[in-house]
Protein backbone atom coordinates (compact mmCIF):
# COMPACT_ATOMS: atom_id res chain seq x y z
CA UNK A 1 0.00 0.00 0.00
CA UNK A 2 3.10 2.31 0.10
CA UNK A 3 3.02 5.13 -3.07
CA UNK A 4 5.39 4.83 -4.98
CA UNK A 5 5.82 6.48 -8.69
CA UNK A 6 5.03 5.43 -12.32
CA UNK A 7 9.00 5.42 -13.00
CA UNK A 8 9.09 2.56 -10.40
CA UNK A 9 6.78 0.92 -11.72
CA UNK A 10 7.87 0.95 -15.03
CA UNK A 11 11.28 -0.12 -13.77
CA UNK A 12 9.52 -3.24 -12.15
CA UNK A 13 7.14 -3.61 -15.38
CA UNK A 14 11.08 -4.02 -17.06
CA UNK A 15 12.61 -6.28 -14.80
CA UNK A 16 9.17 -8.18 -15.06
CA UNK A 17 10.10 -9.64 -18.54
CA UNK A 18 13.35 -11.19 -17.06
CA UNK A 19 11.91 -12.82 -14.02
CA UNK A 20 8.50 -13.79 -16.21
CA UNK A 21 11.32 -15.77 -18.59
CA UNK A 22 13.24 -17.41 -16.35
CA UNK A 23 11.44 -17.39 -12.93
CA UNK A 24 12.52 -16.55 -9.58
CA UNK A 25 16.11 -17.81 -8.22
CA UNK A 26 14.26 -19.87 -6.01
CA UNK A 27 12.13 -21.47 -8.64
CA UNK A 28 8.60 -20.93 -7.12
CA UNK A 29 7.43 -19.43 -10.14
CA UNK A 30 7.21 -22.73 -12.09
CA UNK A 31 6.14 -22.14 -15.86
CA UNK A 32 5.49 -25.71 -15.98
CA UNK A 33 2.79 -27.30 -15.30
CA UNK A 34 4.08 -30.40 -15.45
CA UNK A 35 1.75 -34.06 -15.12
CA UNK A 36 -0.79 -32.08 -15.30
CA UNK A 37 -2.92 -28.93 -16.27
CA UNK A 38 -1.77 -27.01 -13.19
CA UNK A 39 1.41 -26.69 -11.79
CA UNK A 40 2.45 -28.52 -8.90
CA UNK A 41 1.85 -26.13 -6.57
CA UNK A 42 0.49 -22.62 -6.59
CA UNK A 43 1.66 -19.67 -4.18
CA UNK A 44 -0.64 -16.97 -2.88
CA UNK A 45 0.27 -13.96 -1.55
CA UNK A 46 -1.98 -12.03 1.01
CA UNK A 47 -1.88 -8.49 2.07
CA UNK A 48 -1.40 -9.13 6.09
CA UNK A 49 -1.49 -11.66 8.35
CA UNK A 50 -3.65 -14.40 8.46
CA UNK A 51 -7.35 -12.93 9.43
CA UNK A 52 -10.87 -14.00 8.64
CA UNK A 53 -11.42 -11.85 5.31
CA UNK A 54 -8.88 -14.54 4.32
CA UNK A 55 -10.70 -17.35 5.31
CA UNK A 56 -11.84 -18.80 1.64
CA UNK A 57 -7.92 -19.17 0.62
CA UNK A 58 -7.09 -20.62 3.61
CA UNK A 59 -10.04 -23.08 2.87
CA UNK A 60 -8.03 -24.53 0.01
CA UNK A 61 -5.43 -26.32 2.70
CA UNK A 62 -7.99 -26.62 5.76
CA UNK A 63 -7.11 -26.72 9.20
CA UNK A 64 -3.95 -29.61 8.79
CA UNK A 65 -1.12 -26.95 6.78
CA UNK A 66 1.89 -26.18 8.23
CA UNK A 67 2.83 -22.98 9.57
CA UNK A 68 6.24 -21.30 9.38
CA UNK A 69 7.27 -18.87 11.45
CA UNK A 70 10.77 -18.38 9.40
CA UNK A 71 8.85 -18.06 5.51
CA UNK A 72 5.88 -16.48 7.54
CA UNK A 73 3.84 -18.48 5.36
CA UNK A 74 1.07 -21.85 5.37
CA UNK A 75 1.15 -24.83 3.15
CA UNK A 76 -0.05 -27.66 2.59
CA UNK A 77 -2.09 -30.41 0.21
CA UNK A 78 -4.60 -29.10 -1.50
CA UNK A 79 -8.30 -30.74 -0.21
CA UNK A 80 -10.11 -33.02 -1.96
CA UNK A 81 -13.34 -30.78 -2.97
CA UNK A 82 -10.81 -28.29 -4.37
CA UNK A 83 -8.08 -30.17 -6.82
CA UNK A 84 -7.45 -29.45 -9.97
CA UNK A 85 -5.25 -31.59 -12.39
CA UNK A 86 -1.93 -31.53 -11.47
CA UNK A 87 -2.37 -29.05 -8.27
CA UNK A 88 -1.21 -30.65 -5.46
CA UNK A 89 0.05 -28.04 -2.88
CA UNK A 90 -0.88 -24.39 -2.00
CA UNK A 91 1.35 -22.12 -0.05
CA UNK A 92 -0.16 -18.76 1.52
CA UNK A 93 2.17 -16.25 2.06
CA UNK A 94 1.91 -13.50 4.76
CA UNK A 95 2.28 -10.12 3.08
CA UNK A 96 6.33 -8.81 2.55
CA UNK A 97 6.57 -5.69 4.54
CA UNK A 98 9.85 -4.76 1.98
CA UNK A 99 8.09 -4.85 -1.00
CA UNK A 100 4.44 -4.41 -2.93
CA UNK A 101 2.55 -7.01 -3.63
CA UNK A 102 2.67 -6.38 -7.34
CA UNK A 103 6.94 -6.65 -7.00
CA UNK A 104 5.87 -10.09 -5.51
CA UNK A 105 4.20 -10.47 -8.37
CA UNK A 106 7.06 -9.34 -10.44
CA UNK A 107 10.27 -11.43 -8.88
CA UNK A 108 8.22 -14.38 -9.50
CA UNK A 109 7.89 -15.23 -5.08
CA UNK A 110 3.82 -15.99 -5.87
CA UNK A 111 1.88 -16.91 -8.92
CA UNK A 112 -1.22 -14.88 -7.72
CA UNK A 113 -1.41 -12.18 -5.23
CA UNK A 114 -3.91 -10.00 -2.95
CA UNK A 115 -4.18 -6.75 -4.27
CA UNK A 116 -7.13 -3.74 -4.63
CA UNK A 117 -8.84 -3.32 -7.84
CA UNK A 118 -8.15 0.81 -7.22
CA UNK A 119 -3.82 -0.38 -6.58
CA UNK A 120 -4.53 -2.33 -10.10
CA UNK A 121 -5.69 0.60 -11.89
CA UNK A 122 -3.21 2.53 -10.28
CA UNK A 123 -0.15 0.55 -12.06
CA UNK A 124 -2.13 0.09 -15.12
CA UNK A 125 -0.20 2.13 -17.32
CA UNK A 126 3.20 0.19 -16.15
CA UNK A 127 2.50 -2.88 -14.93
CA UNK A 128 0.56 -5.89 -16.87
CA UNK A 129 -1.88 -6.71 -13.99
CA UNK A 130 -5.10 -8.43 -13.93
CA UNK A 131 -7.84 -9.70 -11.34
CA UNK A 132 -9.15 -12.50 -12.09
CA UNK A 133 -11.54 -13.10 -9.05
CA UNK A 134 -12.73 -11.00 -5.90
CA UNK A 135 -11.86 -12.24 -2.36
CA UNK A 136 -14.66 -9.85 -0.95
CA UNK A 137 -17.03 -7.87 -2.34
CA UNK A 138 -16.82 -4.65 -0.64
CA UNK A 139 -13.91 -3.43 1.76
CA UNK A 140 -13.90 -3.42 5.45
CA UNK A 141 -11.19 -0.61 5.69
CA UNK A 142 -12.48 1.92 7.78
CA UNK A 143 -11.97 5.17 9.46
CA UNK A 144 -12.97 5.18 13.60
CA UNK A 145 -12.94 7.44 16.13
CA UNK A 146 -14.08 7.91 20.19
CA UNK A 147 -17.70 8.82 19.93
CA UNK A 148 -17.28 10.31 23.43
CA UNK A 149 -14.36 12.31 22.75
CA UNK A 150 -15.65 13.68 18.87
CA UNK A 151 -19.18 14.07 17.71
CA UNK A 152 -19.16 12.26 14.38
CA UNK A 153 -22.98 12.12 12.51
CA UNK A 154 -22.10 12.33 8.69
CA UNK A 155 -18.93 12.42 6.80
CA UNK A 156 -18.45 16.34 6.58
CA UNK A 157 -17.96 15.99 10.43
CA UNK A 158 -14.57 14.06 10.35
CA UNK A 159 -13.33 17.23 9.04
CA UNK A 160 -14.81 19.36 11.93
CA UNK A 161 -13.00 17.29 14.53
CA UNK A 162 -9.73 18.40 13.24
CA UNK A 163 -8.26 14.98 15.13
CA UNK A 164 -5.08 13.54 12.90
CA UNK A 165 -6.32 10.74 10.58
CA UNK A 166 -3.12 7.89 10.73
CA UNK A 167 -3.33 5.39 8.02
CA UNK A 168 -1.17 3.61 5.88
CA UNK A 169 0.50 5.69 3.29
CA UNK A 170 -0.12 6.08 -0.41
CA UNK A 171 -3.93 5.18 -0.74
CA UNK A 172 -6.31 6.81 -2.95
CA UNK A 173 -9.29 7.26 -0.86
CA UNK A 174 -7.07 9.68 1.49
CA UNK A 175 -7.01 11.65 -1.58
CA UNK A 176 -10.79 10.86 -2.18
CA UNK A 177 -11.46 12.21 1.43
CA UNK A 178 -9.86 15.36 1.13
CA UNK A 179 -11.45 16.37 -2.12
CA UNK A 180 -15.62 15.57 -0.62
CA UNK A 181 -14.13 17.54 2.51
CA UNK A 182 -14.34 14.27 4.82
CA UNK A 183 -10.97 15.23 5.75
CA UNK A 184 -8.50 18.21 5.49
CA UNK A 185 -5.14 17.89 3.74
CA UNK A 186 -3.38 19.13 7.40
CA UNK A 187 -5.09 15.98 8.97
CA UNK A 188 -3.89 13.08 7.22
CA UNK A 189 -0.83 11.71 8.89
CA UNK A 190 0.55 7.99 6.79
CA UNK A 191 2.59 7.10 9.87
CA UNK A 192 -0.09 4.01 10.60
CA UNK A 193 1.99 0.58 10.95
CA UNK A 194 -1.12 -1.70 11.71
CA UNK A 195 -0.31 -1.72 15.68
CA UNK A 196 -2.43 -0.04 18.01
CA UNK A 197 0.55 1.87 19.43
CA UNK A 198 -0.37 5.66 18.34
CA UNK A 199 -4.09 5.04 19.23
CA UNK A 200 -3.28 3.95 22.91
CA UNK A 201 -0.51 6.46 23.12
CA UNK A 202 -3.15 9.09 22.34
CA UNK A 203 -6.06 7.19 24.16
CA UNK A 204 -7.82 7.33 21.17
CA UNK A 205 -7.55 10.97 20.62
CA UNK A 206 -7.19 10.32 17.10
CA UNK A 207 -8.63 9.21 13.51
CA UNK A 208 -7.28 5.93 12.75
CA UNK A 209 -7.47 3.24 9.81
CA UNK A 210 -8.34 0.13 10.36
CA UNK A 211 -10.35 -3.10 9.38
CA UNK A 212 -14.00 -2.65 10.61
CA UNK A 213 -14.32 -6.60 11.16
CA UNK A 214 -11.04 -6.78 13.12
CA UNK A 215 -10.37 -3.81 15.38
CA UNK A 216 -13.48 -2.58 16.00
CA UNK A 217 -13.73 -5.84 18.45
CA UNK A 218 -10.09 -5.43 19.66
CA UNK A 219 -10.69 -1.65 20.99
CA UNK A 220 -13.78 -2.60 22.69
CA UNK A 221 -13.10 -5.28 24.34
CA UNK A 222 -9.21 -6.20 24.59
CA UNK A 223 -7.08 -3.24 24.40
CA UNK A 224 -7.36 -1.01 27.46
CA UNK A 225 -6.94 2.08 25.48
CA UNK A 226 -8.91 4.80 27.53
CA UNK A 227 -8.58 4.73 31.44
CA UNK A 228 -6.67 1.84 31.31
CA UNK A 229 -9.61 -0.25 29.60
CA UNK A 230 -11.10 -0.83 26.54
CA UNK A 231 -13.87 1.38 25.19
CA UNK A 232 -16.64 1.41 22.21
CA UNK A 233 -15.73 3.17 18.83
CA UNK A 234 -17.43 4.45 16.04
CA UNK A 235 -16.61 4.13 12.33
CA UNK A 236 -17.46 4.77 8.48
CA UNK A 237 -16.35 2.32 6.31
CA UNK A 238 -14.97 3.40 3.28
CA UNK A 239 -17.49 1.91 1.10
CA UNK A 240 -20.46 3.80 2.87
CA UNK A 241 -18.51 7.01 2.12
CA UNK A 242 -18.80 6.62 -1.53
CA UNK A 243 -15.43 5.01 -1.78
CA UNK A 244 -16.44 1.53 -3.21
CA UNK A 245 -13.07 -1.20 -3.96
CA UNK A 246 -12.52 -4.46 -4.59
CA UNK A 247 -10.39 -5.23 -1.82
CA UNK A 248 -7.65 -8.03 -2.03
CA UNK A 249 -8.53 -9.24 -5.62
CA UNK A 250 -6.86 -12.33 -6.64
CA UNK A 251 -4.38 -10.62 -8.93
CA UNK A 252 -1.40 -11.67 -11.10
CA UNK A 253 0.53 -10.73 -14.15
CA UNK A 254 -1.05 -11.37 -17.48
CA UNK A 255 1.49 -13.33 -19.12
CA UNK A 256 0.96 -15.71 -15.94
CA UNK A 257 -2.60 -15.57 -16.71
CA UNK A 258 -1.90 -16.29 -20.31
CA UNK A 259 0.28 -19.41 -19.30
CA UNK A 260 -1.87 -20.82 -16.72
CA UNK A 261 -5.14 -19.80 -18.34
CA UNK A 262 -6.39 -23.74 -19.03
CA UNK A 263 -5.46 -23.95 -14.84
CA UNK A 264 -7.51 -21.40 -14.22
CA UNK A 265 -10.29 -22.39 -15.63
CA UNK A 266 -10.21 -25.41 -13.65
CA UNK A 267 -9.24 -23.61 -10.49
CA UNK A 268 -11.07 -20.22 -9.89
CA UNK A 269 -14.15 -22.14 -9.73
CA UNK A 270 -12.67 -23.89 -7.17
CA UNK A 271 -11.80 -20.95 -5.28
CA UNK A 272 -14.87 -19.63 -5.50
CA UNK A 273 -16.18 -22.75 -3.95
CA UNK A 274 -13.73 -22.60 -1.15
CA UNK A 275 -15.01 -18.94 -0.23
CA UNK A 276 -18.48 -20.62 -0.53
CA UNK A 277 -17.31 -23.46 1.85
CA UNK A 278 -15.94 -21.36 4.47
CA UNK A 279 -18.57 -18.71 4.81
CA UNK A 280 -20.88 -22.27 5.50
CA UNK A 281 -18.79 -23.55 7.90
CA UNK A 282 -15.97 -20.74 9.29
CA UNK A 283 -14.66 -22.06 12.13
CA UNK A 284 -12.21 -24.67 11.53
CA UNK A 285 -10.07 -22.49 9.56
CA UNK A 286 -10.73 -19.36 12.00
CA UNK A 287 -9.29 -21.43 14.98
CA UNK A 288 -6.44 -22.43 12.58
CA UNK A 289 -5.82 -18.92 11.65
CA UNK A 290 -5.40 -18.57 15.91
CA UNK A 291 -2.82 -21.15 15.69
CA UNK A 292 -0.54 -19.49 12.65
CA UNK A 293 -0.47 -15.93 14.31
CA UNK A 294 0.73 -17.88 17.37
CA UNK A 295 3.28 -19.80 15.27
CA UNK A 296 4.09 -16.28 13.59
CA UNK A 297 4.68 -14.74 17.27
CA UNK A 298 4.25 -10.93 16.00
CA UNK A 299 2.13 -8.57 17.02
CA UNK A 300 -0.86 -9.53 15.34
CA UNK A 301 -3.10 -11.84 17.33
CA UNK A 302 -7.03 -13.35 16.53
CA UNK A 303 -9.33 -15.16 19.18
CA UNK A 304 -12.52 -16.83 18.69
CA UNK A 305 -14.80 -14.16 20.04
CA UNK A 306 -13.12 -11.44 17.44
CA UNK A 307 -13.60 -14.18 15.09
CA UNK A 308 -17.19 -14.30 15.71
CA UNK A 309 -17.85 -10.55 16.25
CA UNK A 310 -15.87 -10.27 12.39
CA UNK A 311 -17.73 -12.76 10.61
CA UNK A 312 -21.04 -11.00 11.95
CA UNK A 313 -20.25 -7.89 10.82
CA UNK A 314 -19.02 -8.72 7.70
CA UNK A 315 -22.47 -10.54 7.03
CA UNK A 316 -24.59 -6.99 8.39
CA UNK A 317 -22.15 -4.89 6.16
CA UNK A 318 -22.56 -7.63 3.26
CA UNK A 319 -18.74 -7.70 2.93
CA UNK A 320 -18.94 -10.94 1.25
CA UNK A 321 -21.90 -10.70 -0.83
CA UNK A 322 -22.31 -12.47 -4.04
CA UNK A 323 -21.65 -10.66 -7.28
CA UNK A 324 -24.50 -9.65 -9.47
CA UNK A 325 -24.25 -12.12 -11.12
CA UNK A 326 -24.53 -14.41 -8.36
CA UNK A 327 -21.13 -16.22 -8.54
CA UNK A 328 -18.90 -15.59 -5.51
CA UNK A 329 -16.01 -14.24 -7.71
CA UNK A 330 -16.70 -12.26 -10.74
CA UNK A 331 -16.74 -7.93 -10.58
CA UNK A 332 -19.14 -5.46 -11.48
CA UNK A 333 -18.91 -3.72 -14.43
CA UNK A 334 -20.65 -0.75 -13.07
CA UNK A 335 -18.95 -0.95 -9.97
CA UNK A 336 -15.54 -0.94 -11.47
CA UNK A 337 -16.34 2.03 -13.80
CA UNK A 338 -17.75 4.20 -10.66
CA UNK A 339 -14.49 3.61 -8.90
CA UNK A 340 -12.02 4.38 -11.98
CA UNK A 341 -13.85 7.61 -12.43
CA UNK A 342 -13.32 8.47 -8.63
CA UNK A 343 -9.76 7.62 -9.53
CA UNK A 344 -8.83 8.93 -12.85
CA UNK A 345 -8.72 12.59 -11.64
CA UNK A 346 -6.64 11.91 -8.18
CA UNK A 347 -3.74 10.04 -9.93
CA UNK A 348 -3.87 12.37 -12.79
CA UNK A 349 -3.25 15.33 -10.23
CA UNK A 350 -0.52 12.68 -9.01
CA UNK A 351 1.48 12.75 -12.38
CA UNK A 352 0.45 9.33 -12.27
CA UNK A 353 -0.46 7.61 -15.78
CA UNK A 354 -2.92 4.98 -16.15
CA UNK A 355 -5.22 2.52 -18.34
CA UNK A 356 -7.97 4.50 -20.39
CA UNK A 357 -9.60 1.70 -20.68
CA UNK A 358 -10.60 0.20 -17.22
CA UNK A 359 -12.00 -3.12 -18.54
CA UNK A 360 -8.12 -4.54 -18.88
CA UNK A 361 -7.93 -4.20 -15.34
CA UNK A 362 -9.84 -7.55 -14.77
CA UNK A 363 -10.93 -10.24 -16.35
CA UNK A 364 -13.72 -12.04 -15.26
CA UNK A 365 -13.60 -15.24 -18.01
CA UNK A 366 -12.38 -17.54 -14.97
CA UNK A 367 -15.46 -16.93 -13.04
CA UNK A 368 -17.46 -19.15 -15.35
CA UNK A 369 -19.07 -22.16 -13.84
CA UNK A 370 -18.09 -20.44 -9.87
CA UNK A 371 -20.74 -21.08 -7.37
CA UNK A 372 -22.20 -18.60 -5.48
CA UNK A 373 -23.45 -18.21 -1.81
Amino acid sequence: MKLRTASIATSLFIASAFFVACGSDDGSNNSSTGDGTCPSKLKIQTDWFPELEHGGVYQLIGANGTASKDSMSYSGPVQAAYAVDGLQEVEILTRNSDMRNSAVLVNGKADMAFISVADVIKDSAALPLVAIAKTLDKDPIMVMWDPAQYDVQKPEDLATTGASFIHFAGLAYIDYFIEKGFITADQSDPSYNGSDAAWVAASGKLLQQGFATNEIYKYENDIPWKDGAPSDVSFFTVGQLGYDNYPSSITMLQSRVTELDACLKLFIPKLAQAWVDYYNDPTPVTDKMIEINNTYDGFWRLSPELNTFGLQLLEELEIGANSPDGTYCSFDEAKVQKLYDILQPIYAAQGVEITDDVSTVYDNTYCSGAPGR
